[in-house]
């Protein structure tokens, strides 16, 4: 984890009311006749060399929102600002002279490479497209990459099927590197490895930070991993963000209910520092095309009130954010 003075940075990277629709289509003529509401106005922003965690259950729109932000998803509503410049509606052309600063690093490290090419073309193509080196020191290049994450350079000639999923994941990192970015989008990079691997792989990113002054959104399911690299977590439910703080406080005192039963649900090796007040969901996340009205947590909270199922609390707060009527 970096240790980054937020409040005296201007934002890397602004979302704002970032909403990010699928249309449903049915019939013959293939009409729309619903969407499902994956990002559904979020905010929030990210400072220059510290690291958010994005966390929640699976479905709730996570991915969505690092997608977004690469612009590997189009918004349907809401902006997005790097470094101030408005990217939201970019076409793909605009949007090359942002492609270097904004890379992802996806959840699985297999199918996001290209089995038919060798180690070298994988991570050159960038290079190459981007034309960030001159093409007679591109393998000079791949070379050092190699070098950063931790793989001989003579592995270079292999195609990713001859390396186990940690290797892989380290190629994937190489790659999003080669382009000197400045926000790297972490899409559950550690979630397919083994317990040891990921530990190695959090590492790993942790030192690249350092070294690079690199910003990520981490995104995670788990908490373990979000606590040992973040510095701020956001926590989000169906499509919105609840919660938002820095990491020591959502751990220390998380204030929405939903965030709480997350932490319940972490493992604590000592059972005498596990939380007194447990909270445990009851039932299934509602269905993103149709959430529930006012506050989309309600038909699982334990403490919901009756304005809960009529009015959206909204997300209030500087330090330590919070969208809960018992809280506001």
């Amino acid at each position: 984890m970096s240790n980054v003075a937020v409040e005296k940075r201007e934002p890397l990277i602004t979302v704002d009311g970032l909403k990010t629709y699928y249309p449903i289509k049915k019939g013959i003529l293939s009409r729309t006749v619903g969407h499902i509401k994956a990002v559904d106005g979020v905010s929030f922003s990210i400072f220059e060399g510290e690291t958010l965690g994005l966390v929640g259950e699976s479905g709730c729109g996570k991915s969505t929102i690092g997608r977004s932000i690469v612009r590997l998803e189009n918004p349907t509503e809401g902006k997005i600002f790097f470094q101030g410049d408005d990217i939201t509606g970019l076409s793909n052309k605009q949007m090359s002279d942002y492609r270097s600063n904004l890379q992802i690093i996806f959840q699985d490290p297999f199918s996001s490479l290209n089995p038919r090419k060798r180690i070298k073309d994988i991570i050159a193509e960038p290079l190459k497209v981007h034309h960030i080196v001159p093409p007679k020191d591109i393998q000079k290049r791949v070379d050092e990459l190699l070098d950063m994450v931790g793989l001989p350079k003579q592995y270079k000639n292999r195609y990713p099927h001859e390396f186990s999923g940690g290797q892989r994941q380290r190629i994937g990192i190489a790659r999003a590197l080669s382009l000197n970015p400045k926000l790297i989008v972490c899409d559950e990079p550690v979630s397919a490895l083994d317990v040891s691997i990921q530990a190695q792989v959090l590492n790993l990113l942790s030192d690249l930070q350092k070294e690079l002054n690199l910003t990520y959104l981490f995104i995670a399911h788990g908490l373990g991993a979000v606590k040992y690299i973040s510095d701020r977590i956001a926590v989000m439910y169906l499509g919105k963000v609840v919660e938002i703080a820095k990491t020591e406080q959502i751990f220390k005192n998380p204030k929405h209910p939903y965030s709480l039963a997350l932490l319940n649900a972490y493992p604590v090796p000592n059972p005498n520092f596990r939380n007194k007040e447990r909270i445990v969901i009851q039932g299934d996340v509602p269905s993103p095309a149709n959430p529930p009205k006012g506050c989309r947590f309600h038909t699982r909270c334990p403490i919901a009130m009756d304005i809960c199922r009529h009015q959206v609390p909204e997300l209030k707060g500087t330090d330590h954010a919070v969208a809960c009527f018992a809280v506001n």
